[in-house]
């Protein structure tokens, strides 16, 4: 038992360092370029240095979380790990978006909010793959089946959109505009991206309606999978306590 919990910690602990590493070394790397190619010190380059970065690590924070190691116990105890899992590699990023904004000597702005995001986000992904792990039909697909709706939802959606961008001939002038279906806004990179847009150009259409759409869908999947689970798990524990007395 100890010697599974020690892997499982080992294993978690290399994703989680793997994936700051990356994020890392390709801030550095950006920050760089941007040093070298900017003739004078613009303080706006530093604000879409910071959109990037977000947009990028969103992307690196939805590989990671699938490759957690799920540990046998599939019970709210197993739930709170993969919740402090998913807070860890949201909170990691928040010592390097404070270096683009001292680099840059940018404002401050509001980076709890694409951090809720990808908690809500994070969390939801995380527990529908732990609940798939408990039917016996979709055990073996799990993994699958979960990156197939990580992509649908942060690729596809923005190939639909882009469809139905180019079917409707609208005009997109901002990514908050008003013509853009809230439905696109379940995509949390595109919410996300949005978000730290209006706050750079103090520009939208939709306020932060987006916003809230996104954190309570997330949060309605995420409630929704702990409820089912614990209800498997209860199921599960009365047939093995009849199965025990059974024997006896």
């Amino acid at each position: 038992m100890k010697r599974d919990y020690r892997n499982i910690c080992i294993d978690d602990g290399f994703i989680i360092f793997s994936y700051i590493i990356t994020i890392i070394m390709v801030l550095l790397a950006y920050l760089f370029i941007v040093v070298f190619k900017c003739e004078q010190y613009n303080f706006d380059v530093y604000k879409k240095v910071y959109m990037y970065f977000i947009i990028f690590q969103f992307v690196m924070f939805s590989l990671s979380l699938i490759h957690f190691t799920k540990d046998k116990f599939l019970n709210i105890e197993g739930l709170i790990k993969d919740l402090i899992k998913v807070l860890i590699l949201a909170f990691s990023i928040i010592p390097f978006i404070l270096i683009i904004f001292i680099s840059g000597n940018v404002k401050s702005l509001n980076f709890w909010v694409p951090i809720g995001i990808e908690v809500a986000y994070g969390f939801a992904i995380v527990s529908f793959n732990r609940l798939l792990s408990l039917n016996k039909l979709f055990k073996n697909y799990s993994a699958f089946i979960t990156h197939f709706v990580q992509f649908f939802t942060n690729i596809l959606s923005l190939v639909f959109l882009y469809i139905y961008y180019r079917y409707s001939q609208i005009v997109i002038t901002t990514v908050y505009d008003k013509d853009i279906p809230k439905v696109f806004f379940l995509n949390p990179i595109l919410t996300a991206a949005g978000y730290i847009n209006k706050e750079i150009t103090d520009y939208t259409q939709m306020g932060i309606k987006p916003v809230i759409c996104t954190l309570v869908f997330w949060s309605i999947c995420s409630l929704v999978n702990v409820l089912i689970i614990h209800k498997l798990y209860k199921v599960k524990s009365m047939s093995q306590d009849g199965s025990v007395q059974t024997e006896v």
